[in-house]
């Protein structure tokens, strides 16, 4: 979405990096975000990196499963002038980057931070549907010139005031909303429905735990969580298990757990979805494999 809202702003020009499949679509149809944009837009797209990234934005888009394999695969394009975005669902993904980044030209003071709160729901190569939100950018990318590039766009792209209470509350929110949706096979409203509370509420009220033994203080419930789902989209956990692709559940409740049992704090509830969620993958693959 980041692309197409960057391609329909006279000045700008992106280049997609995506599957061949998408790629392929982009070029002959271009791409459409329906809710966002009126018609369809015609960024460059292509399948890789072959040029040096001197003096240039890199906004990764992929899921945090696949970060480590996406920035590796472009090591040999970064220079100390590449500035990378981040804006992957999950805990540890600065530090996931960093890892990846290591021994490239890349300095860690350039690796930056966003929050996508918005809906999206794939609807086929080279169209996606958007249900309204923005991101959130951590204060030093603000700082940059870099900023400004995003400014002005179709896709509102804001400063965080408070980049690690931004990112707690983002990762609560899809502690619960992600793997009911799952759980449910249903859309965003029906999670949000309050006959679901008695699930909500532990998740929520341990990750507020841990999340307060990190420093950061938050206060928020099942209502709360409730309230945030204010479009009726499809969440990407549940894009992904219909498509039987990866997850992030260890990025979410996988995270809260981690960061519990570091703290000392017990989180029964986050283990068993991060449970039930990997055994309704396999149960899923075993499925597809048996046809």
């Amino acid at each position: 979405m980041i692309a197409a809202a960057l391609a329909a702003k006279p000045g700008r020009e992106p280049l997609l990096v995506g599957r061949r499949g998408h790629v392929q679509a982009i070029r002959e149809r271009g791409l459409r975000v329906d809710g966002l944009l009126p018609g369809p837009v015609f960024p460059a797209a292509a399948e890789a990196v072959d040029f040096p990234l001197d003096d240039a934005l890199l906004i990764v888009t992929v899921k945090a499963v696949d970060l480590d394999a996406a920035l590796r695969s472009l090591a040999p394009c970064l220079r100390p002038t590449t500035a990378v975005l981040l804006l992957q669902n999950g805990y540890g993904i600065r530090e996931l980057a960093l890892e990846a980044l290591r021994g490239t030209p890349v300095a860690a003071a350039n690796v930056f931070i966003g929050i996508v709160a918005m809906g999206a729901t794939f609807i086929a190569a080279g169209e996606v549907r958007c249900f309204g939100g923005n991101i959130r950018v951590e204060p030093a990318f603000a700082a940059t010139t870099w900023f400004a590039l995003l400014g002005n766009l179709k896709l509102k792209v804001e400063m965080s005031r408070d980049i690690d209470r931004d990112l707690w509350t983002k990762l609560l929110v899809n502690a619960v909303i992600n793997p009911l949706s799952v759980i449910l096979q249903g859309h965003n409203r029906l999670v949000a429905e309050e006959r679901f509370d008695a699930l909500k509420a532990p998740i929520v009220a341990e990750g507020v735990a841990v999340a307060a033994a990190e420093g950061v203080a938050l206060k928020m419930d099942a209502a709360f969580v409730n309230r945030f789902v204010t479009s009726d989209n499809i969440t990407s956990m549940l894009q992904d298990f219909r498509r039987n692709k990866p997850g992030e559940i260890d990025f979410i409740n996988g995270a809260i757990a981690a960061l519990g049992k570091k703290h000392g704090i017990a989180t029964p509830v986050n283990e068993f979805v991060v449970a039930l969620i990997k055994a309704l993958e396999a149960r899923r693959q075993e499925t597809i494999n048996s046809h």
